[in-house]
């Protein structure tokens, strides 16, 4: 019996990202071609591989488990050797770091599509503040580096241009006659640096409230009412939701997200992985700009 390289590599993606539809965009095919291969190796099995509910990934079952340890030994030796055989093959060691909102992002599965395509490719990931990045990337203890700026500053290459907006729980209304409570980043942040900008130039009172280096811990305090936040427009689902002028809070300014390569660290792996990791924040970015509610 010899297994499908193409099935073992849909499966793996479907059990790393437990969605048909994000393993199908990643592997280039249909929803259904995806599901089909799933099917395939549980015939050629003769067991079941996923919990499925309604089309829903729910979870792995323990032969799922077990198959997925050898589809990713399988896979890895798979690509090291067609990579070794190929002669533009692209290897080396970066250095990358990234913003504390890229975890609010699809990020970790764009890492593991440029693995899938390069893996020869080593990568060293470290999340932190903008100010922290940009700083360190010049000191060239990164190779590349993504941060946030004011519109215009002219420091690095533009990957992408957002809106900021307040958001709040969905049943959270924030009240400008008392003292605003704020979840925000840790100091270095831009969108604190923003937010508590826009509140002081308007006058308007305010305490931080909560802070965490985590943004699922950051959305977490926003969705059981702790306070309100200041995101980009592309971070904000449900059951968070955007507030703005028709509760009277100030707007917020545009921000750019650019990336900066270190010292000497311009090299084909870093330019192709900045490119990369551009394409998929464009991509994800919302088509039409919604007006704050």
């Amino acid at each position: 019996m010899n297994f499908d390289i193409d099935c073992l590599r849909s499966f793996a993606l479907v059990a790393e990202t437990m969605s048909f539809s994000r393993a199908a965009e990643n592997v280039c095919r249909s929803q259904s071609t995806v599901s089909q291969q799933i099917n395939k190796l549980e015939e050629q099995l003769k067991t079941r591989l996923l919990v499925r509910r309604k089309g829903r990934v729910l979870k792995l079952t323990p032969d799922g488990s077990k198959l997925l340890q050898f589809a990713q030994r399988i896979l890895q030796l798979n690509d090291e050797a067609y990579s070794s055989m190929a002669d533009d093959a692209l290897t080396g060691f970066v250095r990358l770091g990234v913003p504390l909102d890229f975890f609010g992002r699809n990020f970790t599965t764009w890492l593991a599509g440029f693995k899938t395509m390069h893996p020869m490719v080593a990568l060293e990931v470290e999340s932190n503040q903008s100010e922290n990045l940009m700083k360190r990337c010049e000191r060239g203890e990164f190779d590349l580096a993504f941060f946030k700026q004011e519109a215009g500053a002219k420091r690095g290459t533009v990957a992408l241009r957002e809106q900021l907006v307040w958001a709040t729980a969905r049943n959270y209304v924030p009240s400008l006659e008392r003292s605003l409570p704020l979840i925000l980043f840790p100091e270095g942040c831009a969108y604190r640096r923003f937010a508590i900008a826009t509140l002081q130039d308007r006058k308007l009172s305010n305490h931080i409230s909560f802070v965490s280096p985590s943004f699922e811990c950051l959305k977490t305090a926003v969705v059981e009412g702790l306070g309100i936040t200041v995101l980009a427009r592309a971070l904000v689902s449900e059951p968070m939701r955007v507030v703005g002028h028709r509760i009277g809070l100030p707007p917020l300014p545009p921000v750019e997200l650019v990336y900066m390569f270190g010292q000497k660290s311009s090299s084909r792996v870093v330019i192709e992985l900045a490119h990369y990791l551009t394409d998929r924040l464009t991509e994800a970015a919302p088509a039409v700009m919604e007006s704050a509610a």
